[in-house]
């Protein structure tokens, strides 16, 4: 299948190894984030926050 990352418009073609394959799949107008994208993401959110994701206690993460 098909998909444009919904931030740097590039085509990928998703198979069903990648993570976000079964979401695509039930909800084709669902939006794609490409590893790149999502990963440079996350890291801009955690500049701007101070907190990583390990900080983050595991039973607080479902209670928030």
């Amino acid at each position: 299948m098909e998909k444009k990352c919904f931030f740097c418009k590039k085509s990928y073609h998703l198979d069903r190894s990648d993570p976000q394959y079964m979401k695509i799949s039930k909800n084709p107008k669902a939006s794609y984030v490409c590893k790149s994208c999502n990963q440079s993401m996350q890291k801009d959110a955690q500049t701007s926050t101070g907190l990583h994701p390990d900080m983050i206690d595991s039973h607080d993460k479902f209670l928030t």
